[in-house]
């Protein structure tokens, strides 16, 4: 069991060159568990997209109705003391601190993308790529690399 962030989510169910690490990672670990905030980001997410990156209204709704489907299940709302400490405590948003909070809750890992999180949460938050290398053994490190360049190769 993992919390994952927004951008994770994200990054699962829209195409992009994250898209195939974050499909490794289910594969490691399927039960993610998120606070129920994650709605309200993914869907500015989805807003930016829309807006900014050329993304059909219907596409937008079709994928928040699909991460609805998938992690609405696993919705776990964190104390909001408890957040509101974490936040100050390590320095981070209150936005970030739902994720790091209910990962250290349940005394498990958030995984993000987001550096700053990372840094100052570093026994609890880790990047993509280094909880599938914990995860693998370091295999996963070399496929995802591959992966990548396949794609860019692919694009051009």
């Amino acid at each position: 069991m993992i919390v994952v962030d927004s951008n994770i989510l994200a990054f699962y169910l829209i195409e992009g060159k994250h898209t195939p690490a974050v499909h490794m990672l289910r594969d490691i670990d399927p039960e993610w568990i998120v606070p129920g905030f994650w709605r309200i980001e993914l869907q500015s997410i989805l807003w930016k997209y829309v807006r900014h990156g050329g993304m059909k209204t219907e596409k937008a709704l079709e994928l928040l109705d699909q991460a609805l489907g998938l992690f609405s299940i696993n919705e776990v709302t964190p104390s909001p003391d408890t957040v509101l400490r974490d936040a100050l405590n390590w320095n981070i948003t209150v936005y970030d601190a739902q994720y790091v909070s209910l990962a250290r809750q349940y005394d498990i890992r958030c995984v993000t993308e987001d550096v700053p999180v990372q840094k100052a949460c570093p026994k609890v938050a880790i990047s993509l790529r280094e909880f599938i290398a914990q995860a693998s053994g370091g295999r996963a490190v070399r496929e995802m690399r591959t992966t990548y360049r396949a794609r860019r190769v692919g694009k051009k």
